[in-house]
């Protein structure tokens, strides 16, 4: 069990930033609703700008951090309770925008994946250690961020982590990939693919997430323990 100077460790660092990162209510799942929409959309037009905008809405990276915490010196209770919001958050974000892939080929808005789109599935498995490299610094850097309250940096290193835009593209293509499955699509099969493009793209998602993970919690440890 982690003692009592642990615990307020834990308690002091995440005051100073004045963000109650064990809460997930309904204004964080707006946020991330209309985060997933802004995303979804950039991603189906090619706009840069916004989907690099969409990272910051509702500081989607707040549930992991929560769950990176609790992981560390939270109970079980804990635990799960950040664990279910990291899941939350997932499954919202995949409905979203799965809803919107789906219904881009039901009107032909963009028959084909975008560039940016494109960009998000080309993700190559063999590389995930430099994805897991850059995200476990920036999981350092947000630990500091947050103990020197540097909003900016916190800010500048969450845009360094890819979380919303590959977690919609994945459920773009997904939604694209059951528009196929249900029958819409029966002249042009080859939109099978589409279910690893969002495969690929989710990849991302994780390994920014797992490297997040284990450069946080090694700051974490460093400073706690």
């Amino acid at each position: 069990m982690p003692d009592t100077k642990i615990k307020n460790c834990i308690k002091d660092q995440f005051a100073i930033l004045n963000i109650n990162v064990h809460k997930f209510n309904y204004s964080n799942i707006a946020l991330i609703i209309v985060a997933s929409i802004i995303s979804s959309i950039a991603l189906l037009t090619d706009n840069y700008q916004t989907v690099i905008a969409s990272k910051i809405i509702g500081l989607a990276i707040i549930p992991f951090i929560s769950l990176c915490i609790m992981i560390i010196a939270g109970s079980r209770a804990d635990i799960l309770h950040s664990a279910t919001s990291c899941l939350v958050f997932m499954g919202v974000c995949l409905a979203v925008s799965g809803a919107i892939g789906f219904m881009n080929l039901m009107v032909q808005w963009k028959p084909e994946p975008t560039q940016e789109m494109m960009t998000r599935a080309a993700f190559k498995y063999e590389s995930v250690w430099l994805e897991l490299v850059m995200s476990g610094v920036a999981g350092v850097g947000i630990y500091y961020a947050i103990m020197k309250t540097s909003t900016i940096a916190l800010v500048g290193l969450i845009l360094a982590i890819s979380i919303i835009p590959p977690l919609c593209n994945a459920g773009l293509f997904w939604g694209m990939h059951l528009h196929g499955m249900l029958g819409y699509d029966s002249e042009n099969m080859k939109k099978i693919e589409y279910l690893e493009y969002g495969k690929h793209s989710f990849a991302i998602f994780a390994s920014n997430i797992i490297g997040m993970f284990l450069g946080f919690m090694v700051a974490f440890l460093v400073s706690c323990f």
